[in-house]
């Protein structure tokens, strides 16, 4: 157990005290590493922690690094243009660069989580560690992911293998993009049956504004 934590989280410095980094050392630290490692790869700058490719709308490829308690986690995978979210309860878009959402995401539990609670050393040295393996998986996620079949059986292996850190319909995108990609492919059986699942609970209104929504990806 002890061996699984440090791979995650990596070993705290001997004998230091603890150093929480401000969020304003820490984000510093992280857009420099991650300025070296992905502009060559077509991704732009969104923030100090979210990199996105926008050259081929409808579809982005996103990079980012999520924030956990006193850590941060590698995900990335793909912003759907034509699949919403749910804010308020009611459908919203995602459709620039700036508001990009991983609708596809891949969320490894196998890699390691750099801490920025032990001080600028640390941090650096886990960043080092995480980001050449991260950034090498994420450009496999991207390249299986350029069509839409491809995202489609992404997202089933993501939902079958459970290769995420968290169950398939934690990641409230997933389904709808599941859905909305079935849609798009020609398949809305498939996309009404989930999205009958995902809006359960909902208003009325919203529900049937999604069902639209997946009719009119199947016609475009």
């Amino acid at each position: 157990m002890r061996d699984i934590l440090r791979r995650i989280f990596g070993a705290p410095p001997p004998r230091k005290e603890v150093h929480l980094l401000g969020a304003g050392e820490r984000d510093a630290i992280v857009a420099t590493h991650l300025r070296a490692a992905l502009p060559p790869l077509g991704l732009t700058e969104v923030n100090a922690r979210k990199w996105v490719d926008g050259a081929q709308p409808p579809v982005r490829r996103v990079f980012e690094l999520q924030l956990l308690k006193s850590a941060m986690k590698a995900c990335w995978g793909f912003s759907l243009d034509f699949v919403p979210h749910l804010s308020g309860g009611h459908v919203r878009w995602h459709r620039s660069d700036k508001t990009a959402l991983l609708d596809v995401i891949v969320d490894p539990r196998d890699l390691e989580q750099p801490s920025f609670l032990w001080g600028a050393a640390h941090l650096e040295e886990g960043l080092q560690r995480l980001l050449p393996e991260a950034v090498a998986r994420a450009q496999e996620t991207w390249r299986r992911g350029s069509s839409f079949e491809g995202l489609i059986e992404l997202i089933r292996e993501i939902r079958d293998q459970h290769t995420n850190c968290f169950a398939y319909r934690n990641y409230t995108q997933l389904p709808l993009a599941y859905a909305m990609l079935c849609a798009k492919t020609g398949d809305l059986a498939t996309a009404e049956q989930e999205l009958a699942a995902y809006a359960e609970g909902m208003e009325a209104g919203e529900a049937e504004k999604l069902k639209k929504l997946s009719r009119d990806c199947a016609r475009a």
